[in-house]
């Protein structure tokens, strides 16, 4: 990549180093290149297209007279079935009569007719003859013996003194059905009466089309001096027959007169369906591709036109737009140099003379503006000593402020520490004169009653005191409660999450509330700062819970990890919007959740609420483990 990043640089080093003159010319030249090359190539797809559907159309003129053959045969098929079919065969003299009237129903492509016996000899023909000539060499004829119904044969044979010929076999049979022998014409597919041959179509003045068979023998021709000869290409003849495949090429040296000199010509070749023969059309390669050729002139004599236009578009260029760029790329170097004063001429009203009065306008402005952007200078530069100055006052000022901002900010800090470590302080201290004194008087007072109600022989008196009991068992309920709510025990001998686990459960399940809680992670003892901070912001979510929520269940996870701690508080309540909070009419929720915020400040967590009306509330707060040596709350 480096390699070539260089490359480039030095190329375009190189390029801006030539002239303008030698430039243009270049991209001239190039373009004018790029452009005949863009020409040649769509002028040579055209005239391969033109090729293309010449070819094409030679193969298609082939198909359409193979279509027309094999109409003919299917005909020839269809009669000679018909007429095996209609006639008994059996008595000569009815036989002559039958071969006639088959002559004369076939007489459109058939010369002779034959009536052979089982073995393939001729037993009568019509018109008659008097040689013995047999067919057993014919396959067609084999096969017509095993019952095929019609068949025409592959190649064109010689049968004794009649010469060779190609023919067209349907078995004979007898009363019972079995096959006694066959029906053969003799097919001249060059007779008059077949059209193809006798008026062909679109072959031109040098083309004509050949009937051959399987061998390459012509059976019909349009020049009716080729019938009989052995044509050329055998192998490919036989090969597209054989596949019933189209074929079409260009045939340079085959074909050779009597002047030794190769005929060029266009060979296409269509198989016949109905029958193993083929038809092929010649002609001319000067004749089909005249127009091909004719095109390929008029490109590259337009071509020729184009590259000398561009040459002509070089020198007119370089004429009419590199001496006046010249002169004004002078006059720019003038203005680089200082040199504002001289004027730039501008000549005529082109765009290079409307540019260069666009220049010496831009001098003049920037004559100008140099000469006001110094008087400005001189004034920013008084204005900028005394912003200076302002500025190094103000930067002064602010740090002094700050400083005192950060100040109050800590005092803010350890005040806000002090003040809730001493809450937590007076909460132990009530808690504990509670526990050790109010308690104990009750539970005294209580064991006396009972002792009193035991000891008591009046029945009316039996009742208050029982009442009197109950009353003081009640205050010693309330009393155990209220300590809890100050201070439980369970959170210093086990720590957070049981005391909060057992504070949710004995909270949630007295108001209809089903609480789960869940442990992820490896959970330890904390420092007593982050576990009595997170016991009060839980203990406070809790009882938002059971007061506000409406909520039929509630989910308090604990997360350890990356020594972190996280509780994820959540009910599926009927939440609140917490951006209208501090206008709601219990503004103490607002309060409520201040306190937790700042609790969560003090030992440096974060405290994060989600809610949404009927969405329910997730709190999510999340602290560190690791705190200050010695931090009691």
């Amino acid at each position: 990549m480096k390699m070539f990043q260089k490359t480039r640089q030095r190329l375009t080093t190189l390029w801006f180093n030539f002239g303008l003159t030698t430039r243009m010319t270049v991209i001239v030249v190039v373009g004018s290149i790029a452009l005949l090359a863009l020409f040649t190539y769509l002028g040579t797809a055209a005239l391969d297209d033109s090729t293309q559907r010449s070819l094409r159309g030679r193969v298609i003129l082939a198909q359409a007279i193979a279509q027309h053959l094999d109409y003919v045969i299917a005909h020839i098929g269809d009669e000679l079935v018909e007429i095996s079919a209609q006639e008994l065969w059996t008595a000569p003299t009815a036989n002559s009569a039958a071969l006639e009237r088959a002559y004369r129903r076939l007489d459109c492509c058939a010369t002779r007719v034959f009536l052979l016996d089982a073995s393939g000899r001729a037993l009568a023909a019509y018109p008659p003859i008097t040689a013995t000539v047999s067919f057993d060499q014919f396959a067609v004829v084999a096969a017509a013996r095993d019952g095929q119904p019609f068949g025409i044969s592959r190649y064109s044979r010689p049968v004794g003194a009649l010469g060779a010929m190609t023919i067209a076999v349907s078995p004979t049979r007898d009363e019972s059905g079995e096959v006694v022998g066959a029906l053969a014409a003799q097919i001249d597919m060059g007779k008059p009466s077949i059209a193809p041959f006798r008026q062909p179509i679109g072959v031109g003045e040098t083309g004509y089309m050949d009937l051959v068979d399987f061998n390459g023998s012509i059976l019909a021709s349009t020049r009716r001096e080729r019938v009989g000869l052995a044509g050329d290409h055998g192998e490919t003849l036989a090969g597209a027959i054989r596949d019933h495949r189209q074929v079409v090429s260009a045939c340079h040296n085959c074909h050779i007169a009597e002047s030794q000199i190769p005929e060029r010509e266009v060979l296409a070749i269509a198989p016949l369906a109905n029958a193993q023969w083929g038809v092929t059309i010649r002609q001319s390669e000067d004749e089909v591709f005249a127009m091909t050729r004719q095109l390929q002139t008029r490109i590259f004599a337009l071509m020729a036109i184009m590259l000398a236009g561009a040459l002509v578009l070089v020198y007119l260029t370089t004429r009419s737009v590199i001496a006046p760029v010249q002169s004004l790329t002078n006059a720019t170097e003038r203005i680089a140099t200082g040199d504002l004063q001289t004027p730039i001429l501008a000549l005529g009203r082109d765009e290079i003379s409307t540019l260069a009065r666009s220049f010496d306008a831009m001098r003049v402005q920037l004559r100008d503006s140099i000469e006001e952007i110094q008087k400005w200078n001189r004034e920013l530069e008084t204005r900028v000593q005394d912003g200076t100055a302002a500025c190094r006052t103000a930067l002064q000022e602010n740090t002094r402020l700050y400083g005192e901002l950060q100040q109050r900010e800590q005092l803010r800090r350890e005040l806000l520490h002090r003040l809730i470590g001493a809450q937590e302080e007076e909460r132990k201290r009530i808690s504990r004169e509670l526990h050790d004194e109010t308690c104990q008087i009750l539970t005294g007072l209580e064991y006396a009653l009972d002792n009193a109600a035991e000891l008591a022989a009046l029945a009316e008196i039996t009742p208050q005191l029982e009442q009197m009991r109950a009353m003081t068992e009640t205050a010693v309920e309330g009393v155990h409660r209220l300590i809890l709510d100050l201070r439980p025990d369970i959170l210093d001998n086990l720590g957070l999450i049981p005391a909060l686990r057992w504070f949710a459960e004995a909270r949630l399940s007295g108001s209809g509330i089903e609480v789960r809680t869940r442990e992820i992670g490896e959970l330890s003892r904390l420092p007593a700062v982050v576990e009595t901070a997170l016991f009060r912001v839980v203990q406070e979510a809790i009882n938002n819970i059971a007061r506000h929520s409406g909520a039929r269940n509630a989910e308090v996870v604990f997360t350890s990890a990356d020594q972190q701690i996280e509780i994820r508080i959540a009910d599926d309540g009927c939440g609140f919007d917490p951006t209208r909070l501090a206008g709601a009419p219990d503004g103490k929720r607002g309060l409520g959740l201040m306190g937790m915020q700042e609790r969560m400040s003090v030992i440096g967590g974060e405290f994060q609420l989600c809610s949404a009306p009927g969405k329910g509330t997730v709190i999510r707060l999340t602290a560190p483990i690791q705190q200050g040596e010695n931090e009691q709350v």
